[in-house]
């Protein structure tokens, strides 16, 4: 490895300096303003509002930067807030007064959080989504006590004399 060049001084390499610039739309008071900021590599920014005649310099940090963000930038709409409806393809596979009783389950649950917010619906799908694995589980559990119960009478019978495979 080469130490020294004749007449070569050395050179220090410094990391890449940040340096941003940019402008969005915010809502001071109720009136749209141009915010443009300016942020250094020290860490300083600088942001000047107005709309051309009256404008302020507010001279802080990215900390500083981020609540004025919070306070004034408009939010993002990133998705519908409806949530799209689909036909209900579930065919039903219950009869009698067990399914007569989901249902009202149901339609209860859907009276009672008609008016919440998209965090309640979710909130509720997961509950009846709760609610069907209970269900099933149940319904799951009633017919292996069925079969169970199938299999002793099948049992008893085998080996109650005279009554075995005629």
């Amino acid at each position: 490895m080469v130490e020294n060049v004749k007449g070569v001084s050395t050179i220090n390499i410094r990391p890449p300096q940040e340096y941003a610039k940019y402008e969005y739309e915010v809502d001071i008071d109720g009136k749209k303003q141009m915010a443009c900021v300016e942020k250094t590599p020290n860490g300083k920014v600088t942001i000047k509002v107005g709309n051309g005649k009256d404008v302020k310099v507010i001279k802080t940090d990215v900390e500083g930067l981020m609540e004025f963000n919070k306070n004034y930038k408009p939010k993002d709409i990133l998705y519908n807030s409806k949530p799209i409806e689909q036909p209900n393809e579930q065919k039903e596979v219950y009869s009698g007064k067990l399914a007569q009783i989901m249902k009202n389950i149901a339609l209860a649950g859907m009276m009672i959080n008609g008016h919440r917010s998209n965090q309640g619906l979710q909130d509720f799908t997961n509950q009846q989504q709760i609610m069907q694995d209970n269900f099933n589980a149940m319904q799951m559990h009633q017919q292996a006590v069925d079969a169970a119960m199938q299999a002793h009478n099948m049992a008893v019978q085998m080996t109650t004399p005279g009554m075995g495979i005629v």
